[in-house]
């Protein structure tokens, strides 16, 4: 609650313009059914609107405890009609692909390795005092991810005290790898549908009433859009136990999405040109897009618009999600179990994937890893199993709170600079 009431205040110092007195039409404010997800909102919107409303400042006494205290709409879609902000949900496509179905299925084969149980299991164990599971030893990582964020706690973790620094960091990167499978690169449709959240930025931008738009959501929302985007290049995490290779590894999926991450879209006018510039903020830094060549102040309307195009279907959810010939849902889980299939050569008894591929296959899983996919589905159908390595990243509970802003301002002459301080934090044994 504190990260998204700073948040907000830093926001709305750096952006003035974009934060007048509340008024209904001037916000479009939205947030998933997740209970979390609208105390992440409320806390933000705290931040922005602390003492500009309207209650306990009348003339006749009041039992608030706080001047000015503005209520805010805030907009929630049931579970089942949000197709915005939890888009990966109601989508059996994505719910029934192989690479989705099975990201975790390494972090299970290294938790039962003998490095893990030498580097993580042992250390920590000796640490406690007595023998720990690889479920105790999880639910430590999360308590010193937990207990070091937390304000009165943060300089004082016992939790923390109780992991070396070697066995973090390879925690962090078993963690990491999980969220790296499921929503990034190698997931094809897990990254592209967050093309809906890239359209309503562009939809709201189009409006002819500009007004501000705040979207709360999760981790599995931002990470995909950070993908989509290009923002973490494609940058592969590769199964190693060699130290350097997972400490210095680039994609950190844990840094990218760390708590209460958020991601900017401002508008700018270009003075020279008149052109709208649409600059682009990951947790309050300027970052550039690969696929936005044509200026080096920021992406064009028509650059993010070709992104969305790019995508599966032009963003068809339905044709996503459904496929474009589906009819009913026992068609749609039919075509789904079809993605990846297998037979069996009697000749030479191999097994090769199918020829007559539905089209869905494509858009489950990115090209470079049709074929670690097949491995896993046949091995999850016990046909046959075959040796591959995955290495995923993930977020871990990094992400719990995660704000999505849509930040909108026209005739704007300058470009703000970056603050110094973001005020994320960091977890001391990852200093390096």
């Amino acid at each position: 609650m504190l990260e998204h009431y700073h948040l907000a205040q830093r926001y709305k110092k750096k952006f003035p313009a974009f934060f007048p007195p509340y008024y209904p039409t001037k916000y479009h404010i939205r947030s998933t059914h997740i209970l979390r997800t609208s105390q992440s909102a409320a806390s933000f919107l705290f931040g922005i609107f602390e003492g500009m409303g309207p209650l306990n400042q009348f003339s006749s006494p009041t039992n608030l405890s706080t001047d000015g205290f503005q209520p805010v709409g805030l907009g929630i879609e049931s579970a089942d009609e949000d197709k915005l902000l939890r888009f990966m949900d109601n989508c059996p496509a994505y719910t029934n692909c192989p690479m989705t179905k099975n990201a975790g299925l390494e972090a299970t084969k290294l938790q039962k390795s003998e490095k893990y149980k030498k580097l993580v299991l042992d250390p920590i164990s000796e640490r406690a005092g007595f023998s720990l599971t690889v479920e105790d030893v999880e639910g430590l990582y999360n308590l010193c991810n937990f207990e070091h964020v937390s304000p009165t706690e943060s300089n004082n973790s016992s939790f923390c005290d109780l992991i070396p620094r070697s066995a973090f960091a390879l925690l962090d990167y078993s963690r990491d790898f999980y969220e790296y499978y499921r929503s990034s690169y190698p997931n094809k449709l897990g990254y592209e549908l967050s093309c809906v959240v890239l359209k309503d930025v562009l939809r709201e931008f189009e409006s002819e009433e500009s007004a501000t738009a705040l979207r709360f959501a999760h981790s599995e929302t931002i990470v995909p859009l950070i993908t989509l985007l290009g923002i973490n290049e494609d940058q592969d995490i590769i199964y190693t136990w060699d130290k350097e290779e997972f400490w210095n590894r680039t994609t950190k999926l844990s840094e990218l999405d760390p708590f209460a991450t958020n991601m900017g879209f401002v508008v700018f006018r270009n003075s020279s040109s008149e052109q709208d510039i649409i600059k682009i903020y990951l947790n309050e830094r300027e970052v550039k897009i690969t696929a936005c060549a044509s200026s080096e102040e920021g992406c064009t309307r028509d650059e993010l618009l070709d992104i969305v195009r790019g995508t599966l279907g032009q963003c068809d959810r339905s044709a996503m999600c459904f496929g474009t010939n589906a009819t009913n849902d026992d068609v749609i889980i039919s075509l789904v179990d079809d993605v990846i299939v297998s037979k069996r050569d009697n000749e030479n008894d191999n097994v090769q994937p199918m020829n007559e591929s539905t089209s869905l296959t494509s858009q489950c899983i990115s090209e470079k890893n049709v074929g670690l996919a097949v491995a896993v589905k046949l091995a999850d159908e016990n046909k046959i199993l075959l040796d591959f390595n995955l290495f995923v990243i993930m977020t871990g509970l990094s992400g719990l709170c995660i704000v999505l802003m849509g930040l909108v301002a026209f005739n704007r002459k300058t470009i703000i600079s970056n603050g110094v301080n973001s005020g994320y934090h960091k977890l001391p044994f990852l200093d390096s």
